[in-house]
């Protein structure tokens, strides 16, 4: 009979000090956030952004180049163009130029400048033309380039928020799985301190019953 208190009183005190030990445990130490997955989601933003470089680099060299070469464009209309009224001015002049009075070899002589003013007004007309032409055409081109650097900065934004949002969405579910898990952790250790104060009481009467029925 003496045996039956003394393995009731070791029992209770080996179940009540697991509890309480166990009680200190952490539940939660596995709820850590994913380091290869976080290391993957810098290696994307890495790429993303070396692609973006590289991309935005080679559009505004080709940018600089197209406004280099309008800006040649640009100074060459202005040059056509002061040629281009020159020459307006020299055809008026020898139109309206008063020819009483003049030889028949200076009119023929005036006739045959005319002929070449003309002739050099529309060449500069033309040139003008094309110049304008070009210089749509070029700036159609750059507004191109800047149009491609806007769909790169789109795409690259794109792709970025999809990490950040991926990213995002781990750590709200980390986040709560760490709370259910501390709520489960503390309704746990309460359950334990309960059993715990429960077994020690055991272990107490069991003591007591010891005690006195040695005596």
């Amino acid at each position: 009979m003496k045996k039956v208190p003394i393995v009731i009183l070791i029992t209770a005190l080996c179940i009540g000090l697991f509890l309480l030990l166990n009680t200190c445990s952490n539940d939660t130490e596995h709820l850590k956030p994913d380091k290869e997955q976080i290391k993957k989601a810098e290696k994307e933003v890495s790429l993303v952004d070396n692609h973006y470089r590289e991309a935005f680099t080679l559009l505004k060299v080709h940018s600089d180049s197209l406004e280099r070469v309008l800006n040649k464009t640009q100074k060459q209309l202005i040059a056509t163009k002061i040629k281009l009224e020159q020459s307006k001015f020299n055809v008026v002049s020898l139109i309206e130029k008063d020819t009483s009075g003049l030889s028949v070899q200076q009119k023929l002589n005036d006739c045959d400048s005319l002929k070449e003013e003309v002739s050099g007004y529309v060449f500069w007309v033309d040139s003008t033309q094309s110049n304008y032409e070009t210089t749509i055409i070029q700036l159609h081109n750059i507004v191109a380039v800047k149009d491609s650097e806007i769909v790169v900065c789109q795409i690259s934004y794109t792709h970025l928020k999809s990490i950040s949002d991926d990213n995002l969405k781990r750590e709200r579910k980390l986040t709560e799985d760490l709370e259910t898990a501390y709520k489960q952790q503390r309704k746990k250790q309460i359950q334990n301190k309960v059993l715990a104060a429960g077994f020690l009481v055991l272990s107490g009467l069991t003591t007591s019953l010891l005690i006195h029925s040695r005596q």
